[in-house]
């Protein structure tokens, strides 16, 4: 079916959805767990399909009358309720990257272009809920929701509809406008109240949270950390993740302090956080955690963070060799993510130790960068113009979901990490800098976030966070 300059295709057996633009896959959709069958209505705009699962049936349309339309009817023919466990799967093209504000019956997808600002798809929940199931595995390409709210259960000749309508934005933030208008920032400062228009619905919120009335407004008010306030709309439920971010200082402190307390071998990631924490006074190092810092094998692992930690312990001893032994190890492997902002901390570095490396850091810096995200890191770090590197970058907060609230499945945290410090590199006078400013510290507040509520389990994302060309000097 040709949807403007999109196509939409639906498998014969009616199994699965996919949209083309051009030749480049943007998404696909399937009803999981069904077994698949003829179509039994097919027009230039509309195909239907009837498929079974092992409980009933799921009755399926897809149309592009008006705009790209997914509708699912599902039906139990068991003689008592089941509980409703389908999943409605979401795979982005290749080329593309998923945001999600899976909140409910108010639930919106956006998939976008990811080296480049638009055209993005929205995908709005017209009927139905939609909730993020589990954490896609690092390496899931997919991202499944459920249907219906955990233990919602659905007997025999009722009806459960999810309806789904699609539509071309220019950019990923013009999907703001279909955000429910009670919804205010959803990130805030530690103690900071959230206000929304919801006094005439059903609220509940975790028990430390602090909820209050005030001239038909409810404030909810936290300490740091992620917490979930469900709304009961007229609609139904909608599930709105709030985020009370800490200072990076705390973070650093709470996640260094665990490491030297352990008192085992460090990797690399942990003592670069640890030599940062020293660095930006988060925290004081006794013999036994400059010990552990000394007997870190960083250049056996060969890695951008290994050079960093290399370059930020002997910036920090005073010891040219140290500094000297880093740059080798960057001139020995890879220009991938985070090289760059390395190679030129490493020419700072090396003024600082008065260290003769200026051709080296030259060399390093010239290299050819691997892969496209490198690429742009390398164009930033040459101070290119807008014309060379902005669509990139678009596409770089395209990844991270721009400033809207919800998060970006399908990437892990240590991503996030390296890309947030890709945004931090943009020239502030190119035109969208201070929106990617924005971008960045929306989702280096969840990075935080994610530290509180322990759900970061290891230093990697957080020494990424960190990385700059001043080797986590605050800027």
């Amino acid at each position: 079916m040709h949807w403007g300059e999109a196509e939409v295709r639906v498998a014969g057996d009616g199994t699965s959805v996919r949209l083309l633009r051009g030749p480049d896959l943007v998404v696909e959709l399937a009803w999981l767990g069904v077994k698949g069958a003829p179509a039994e209505f097919e027009a230039p705009d509309e195909v239907e399909h009837t498929l079974a699962t092992p409980e009933g049936r799921v009755f399926q349309r897809h149309s592009v009358l008006e705009g790209w339309r997914s509708r699912w009817v599902l039906t139990r023919e068991a003689h008592r309720p089941d509980v409703v466990e389908d999943r409605l799967r979401v795979r982005p093209g290749p080329e593309y990257a998923l945001w999600s504000w899976g909140s409910g019956v108010n639930a919106l997808l956006a998939v976008a272009p990811a080296h480049a600002a638009g055209p993005v798809l929205g995908l709005r929940l017209e009927q139905g809920y939609l909730e993020e199931f589990g954490d896609p595995a690092e390496s899931s390409a997919s991202v499944d929701y459920l249907v219906a709210p955990a233990g919602a259960e659905l007997a025999a000749g009722e009806r459960l509809t999810t309806s789904l309508v699609s539509d071309w934005y220019p950019m990923l933030d013009d999907l703001a406008g279909r955000l429910p208008p009670w919804l205010n920032d959803t990130q805030l400062d530690a103690e900071e109240s959230w206000w929304g228009d919801v006094a005439d619905y059903g609220l509940s919120a975790p028990e430390d949270v602090v909820v209050d009335f005030t001239d038909g407004m409810v404030s909810v008010t936290a300490e740091v950390g992620r917490r979930i306030l469900d709304v009961q709309t007229p609609r139904g439920l909608s599930r709105i993740p709030l985020e009370w971010v800490p200072s990076p200082e705390s973070v650093l402190h709470e996640v260094a302090a665990d490491a030297v307390g352990r008192g085992d071998e460090l990797d690399v990631a942990e003592a670069l956080c640890v030599q940062f924490a020293a660095d930006r006074r988060a925290l004081w190092l006794d013999p036994s955690a400059h010990d552990l810092l000394d007997r870190v094998d960083w250049a056996a692992e060969e890695s951008v963070l290994g050079a960093a930690f290399g370059l930020a312990r002997g910036r920090s001893l005073g010891e040219a060799a140290l500094v000297s032994d880093a740059l080798r190890l960057l001139g020995r492997i890879p220009a991938g993510e985070g090289y760059g902002r390395v190679a030129m901390a490493g020419w700072i570095t090396s003024l600082s130790v008065g260290l003769e490396a200026r051709e080296r850091c030259h060399e390093l810096m010239g290299r050819t960068a691997v892969g496209r995200t490198a690429a742009l890191e390398s164009s930033l770090m040459h101070y290119r113009s807008a014309d060379f590197g902005d669509a990139e970058l678009a596409g770089v907060a395209n990844r991270l979901g721009g400033i809207l609230p919800g998060e970006a499945p399908l990437i892990t945290w240590t991503e996030q990490a390296q890309l947030v410090g890709l945004l931090e590199l943009c020239p502030p006078e190119w035109d969208r800098a201070g929106h990617y400013g924005l971008v960045a510290e929306k989702a280096r507040g969840q990075v935080l976030c994610a530290y509180v509520d322990g759900r970061i389990p290891d230093a990697g994302p957080l020494a990424w966070l960190l990385l700059n060309p001043g080797l986590g000097a605050l800027g």
